[in-house]
């Protein structure tokens, strides 16, 4: 059979008729790159303010300026935290977690003086010092409920962000002990101490060190030990004394162990390096916040009731950021993110880490906490209620 060569006609049809060759309308082009041209300014703009609140409309999808209701009975020894978009309410008779529609998860009734509250990324640890029950929750509840061996009892029960738990109690034969467990309850690590008081511990954020908090004397003064172990070889590879302090918070960002103390603030690493040691002096401790993501905040006052304060934001250098003196009362401050929620007596003011304003909420309706989250939207907290925020 002849072959017959196509004619140039043919030859143009089946070029455009080639899967894969078909362009794209002109005003489909046109309004891509709209889009990534907006999203280009959004970021560059305030450094990005203006694309974080394209993304909480996205997120939200409501203009209002509150959402997400939460009610719950008013008792003043409340702990508050959220879990993913639940909140954990717990106090001395009750622990509940409501869904972010108002429904309550979990509401079962527990007996416990003084409880405390740690959350991590997917779960939550309640515990109180000097009882012998902890509960491990998610959003969907009770998870697991953990019980010291008899007689004994626990001192403290840390979350970190990757939700590995710290644990210190009582140990038989030994001052105390430090237990770690993964996100699944395994036990992973686990340590008696002969000579020391072991009253807390926290597993850094990238899981491979426990920081443990060790109480005793440094040149014939009271002392706090940051005892550090590396989780892999169950070895101590360093430690950190602090002189004349006795930590009260502890929070680790990156390889930075953060130590809120009774009488100064320090900044140190897994290493063992001091990189701030801010004594208070003659100022009082305020208010503090200390999980912004590379920054952290401190309220020191003269005076040990009264308006006349300074907040000051550092980094985790130690080195001081920001600072600004204020004169109105302060309820509550909290960091995430990018994020400083400072509540006053009647409004909410959102700074950023240079203590710049990037969003106020003049009416805060009797709320007197607030939990900052990294997404910049703030959740209030009153009595009986919280409402989130959306700046």
């Amino acid at each position: 059979m002849d072959k017959r060569e196509p004619t140039t006609e043919e030859t143009a049809a089946g070029q455009r008729s080639q899967p894969g060759k078909k362009r794209l309308p002109l005003g489909m082009v046109l309004l891509v790159l709209a889009v990534v041209l907006v999203v280009a300014a959004l970021t560059t703009m305030e450094d990005g303010h203006h694309f974080a609140a394209l993304r909480r409309w996205l997120a939200y999808g409501d203009s209002s300026a509150t959402q997400d209701m939460y009610v719950y009975a008013a008792d003043s020894s409340n702990r508050y935290g959220r879990l993913g978009d639940s909140l954990v309410v717990v106090n001395e008779n009750v622990l509940q977690i409501i869904s972010r529609d108002g429904e309550p998860v979990c509401d079962m009734s527990v007996r416990m003086d003084a409880p405390q509250l740690s959350v991590g990324e997917k779960q939550a640890a309640v515990c109180a010092v000097g009882e012998d029950t902890l509960y491990v929750l998610d959003e969907d509840g009770v998870l697991r409920t953990m019980q010291a061996d008899r007689g004994l009892c626990y001192y403290s029960a840390r979350m970190n962000g990757g939700d590995y738990l710290a644990v210190t109690g009582q140990s038989t034969g030994y001052k105390a002990a430090v237990s770690v467990y993964n996100p699944s309850g395994e036990l992973i690590f686990h340590f008696d101490s002969y000579d020391n008081y072991l009253g807390d511990a926290l597993v850094t954020e990238d899981g491979k060190y426990l920081a443990a908090v060790s109480l005793g004397s440094a040149d014939g003064a009271f002392a706090s030990e940051l005892m550090i172990f590396d989780l892999t070889t169950a070895e101590q590879t360093g430690s950190c004394v602090i002189r004349d302090g006795l930590v009260l918070e502890l929070v680790s960002r990156g390889d930075r162990l953060l130590s809120l103390c009774d009488k100064r603030f320090t900044i140190t690493t897994v290493a063992g390096e001091t990189l701030l040691d801010r004594a208070y002096g003659n100022l009082y401790l305020h208010r503090y916040a200390l999980t912004g993501d590379d920054f952290c905040a401190l309220l020191l006052g003269r005076y040990q009731s009264g308006n006349i304060c300074t907040l000051t934001t550092y980094d985790l250098d130690g080195v001081e950021l920001a600072s600004l003196d204020l004169t109105e009362e302060v309820l509550d401050i909290s960091a995430a993110g990018d994020y400083l929620a400072v509540l006053y007596g009647e409004k909410l003011v959102i700074y950023d880490r240079t203590l710049t304003e990037r969003a106020r909420l003049d009416s805060t309706d009797y709320a007197g906490q607030v939990r900052m989250d990294e997404d910049g939207t703030a959740l209030l907290i009153s009595g009986s209620s919280a409402w989130r925020f959306l700046p």
